[in-house]
């Protein structure tokens, strides 16, 4: 976390526009299948990993040092400095009741913490002139960052497409942070975070038989990637 929020305040510094990632064993998995998805993790200004299992095969892979950063905890490092930093927030997703307690529990935890827009879009495909009009908007305000919470793949593809077009604001896809934010979802205990079992206790209790084919799916797939990656490794070759 220290790594990446010394790199996200030095981009917020240089007034370059950026996005950034945050990807977990789904992102990867899709980004395996869908080349223009992979070229969008790819370029972004970073993709960090959200998920415990990507921080065991990015060690695997032989990247030291390597630690989770999730969305939710982004946030809310970054808004704990904003007040002194004098960084601003737009926050994009999710329905309006829900950007109304985020702005309400800003307000209260974070005092002098300036929220200079939010949209709650359509729940559907956006037309050319909606992403126009967000575009508009952003570089009329302003802000420093723009919290993107629509969910993988859409918030990436939003991001690429929108990041190159706004005035110096850093985009980040945060999936549900706002919820968490709001208190709504919650983090399990630091212990099964690490055994990496988050999914299982607040998706899989809720939806046994919907995340019980999800698991099915990405748990082979993911570690069949795992096993080429090793493969390469002890072959002597790059992972």
């Amino acid at each position: 976390m220290a790594e990446t929020l010394r790199l996200v305040q030095d981009q917020a510094r240089s007034g370059t526009s950026a996005y950034i990632c945050v990807a977990n064993v789904r992102v990867v998995i899709m980004a395996q299948k869908d080349a223009d998805f992979c070229s969008i993790q790819n370029n972004s200004f970073l993709t960090i990993p959200d998920g415990m299992p990507l921080v065991w095969y990015g060690r695997l892979a032989g990247v030291p040092g390597l630690g989770r950063v999730t969305g939710p905890d982004l946030v809310v490092n970054l808004l704990g400095v904003s007040a002194e930093r004098e960084y601003s927030h737009y926050f994009y997703g999710d329905t309006k009741e829900t950007l109304s307690k985020v702005c309400r529990v800003i307000g209260e935890r974070y005092p002098g913490t300036v929220v200079k827009g939010t949209c709650s879009p359509p729940f559907r495909a956006l037309t050319d002139g909606e992403v126009e009009a967000t575009v508009r908007e952003i570089n009329w305000l302003r802000p420093t960052f723009v919290w993107v919470g629509l969910g993988a793949p859409k918030q990436e593809r939003f991001m690429a497409e929108v990041a190159p077009r706004t005035d110096g604001a850093i985009l980040v896809g945060v999936g549900a942070a706002f919820r968490f934010l709001i208190g709504q979802y919650k983090h399990p205990p630091s212990i099964i975070q690490k055994c990496g079992l988050e999914g299982v206790c607040w998706r899989f209790l809720s939806h046994p038989i919907r995340e019980a084919r999800w698991y099915a799916y990405h748990v082979p797939a993911f570690g069949w990637l795992t096993a080429k990656m090793l493969a390469r490794r002890l072959s002597g070759k790059s992972p």
